[in-house]
């Protein structure tokens, strides 16, 4: 089902397909989840899923994409959008399209803090016109959504985060988070206010602060920035549809006995959309030192 979707949409056409195939450099699966609307969107390396493809997923089809490039500087995204009716997956489309676009002028690789201001710039252009479609549009009004962003530039990487969606490392049997989330939940966690146990019961824990489409008066948004020193292991980002529905714990459970990669990721979506009120998910791994 999975490859014949794929086919179908002719989803990626110049990227290497495989399921059991080892030479690929990320790999992503992506799930409506018991959701009516597909609003996650993901960017792997320029190709993203488009409007009609967000509109054709049900939830029996999970999307599994393979990057076999190598261009000296790729882009991943997860962008888990948010809002009524369509206005979600609008959100998030814009965010990987645009991003998408940007790749092209980011060749070659100067350094990674001119990437990183590069693509400041353009979050920044990517918020103002969601804000602009929001207000214009009653249908798209309220609708926004999250950003989490790898950027690998030769032996160097970067990370922006604006929202609950996650990056993580996998190495020595261990999974690290690296992003931390713009939510009231994270806020009270660092003011020292809740105990992690208190922010359970919290009822606010999950509201975001700052997200794609966040509008106040001259705000500029800007991404929260992280530069990992890593040489191997994976790096994982995905939608709160995985990290709230499966546990660290047993994502490193899930990595650690399945070797192959591509067998990882669909267990880990699999679980992520088994329970009944399960949301959209979305998970891109990106192996490093290959």
């Amino acid at each position: 089902m999975v490859l014949k979707m794929l086919s179908e949409l002719n989803f990626l056409k110049n990227s290497h397909i495989c399921m059991n195939n080892e030479t690929y450099s990320a790999i992503c699966f992506s799930h409506i989840g018991n959701r009516t609307n597909h609003e996650d969107n993901l960017l792997i390396n320029g190709k993203y899923l488009t409007s009609e493809m967000q509109k054709q997923m049900s939830d029996n089809h999970c999307c599994f994409l393979s990057d076999s490039e190598t261009s000296n500087v790729r882009l991943y995204a997860v962008s888990d959008g948010m809002g009524g009716h369509n206005a979600g997956e609008i959100a998030s489309h814009i965010c990987v399209e645009k991003l998408s676009a940007a790749l092209m002028e980011l060749q070659p690789c100067s350094s990674i803090m001119d990437i990183v201001a590069y693509l400041q710039a353009v979050i920044a252009e990517i918020n103002k016109m969601v804000c602009d479609l929001s207000r214009k549009y009653d249908d798209l009004k309220g609708m926004g959504a999250t950003l989490v962003l790898l950027v690998l530039c030769e032996n160097e990487c970067a990370i922006l985060n604006i929202g609950d969606s996650r990056a993580y490392h996998f190495a020595d049997d261990k999974l690290i988070q690296i992003t931390k989330d713009n939510t009231e939940g994270q806020r009270m966690l660092d003011l020292g206010l809740l105990t992690r146990k208190e922010l359970i019961g919290f009822p606010a824990r999950k509201n975001l602060n700052r997200y794609i489409g966040f509008s106040q008066n001259g705000y500029i948004l800007q991404a929260d920035e992280y530069y990992p020193i890593l040489d191997d292991g994976i790096l994982i980002l995905c939608s709160d549809g995985v990290s709230d529905f499966v546990s660290e714990s047993r994502i490193a459970e899930i990595l650690n006995s399945q070797k192959k990669l591509d067998v990882a990721g669909k267990q880990i979506i699999d679980e992520a959309v088994a329970t009944q009120n399960s949301d959209n998910a979305t998970i891109i791994l990106v192996p490093l030192g290959r």
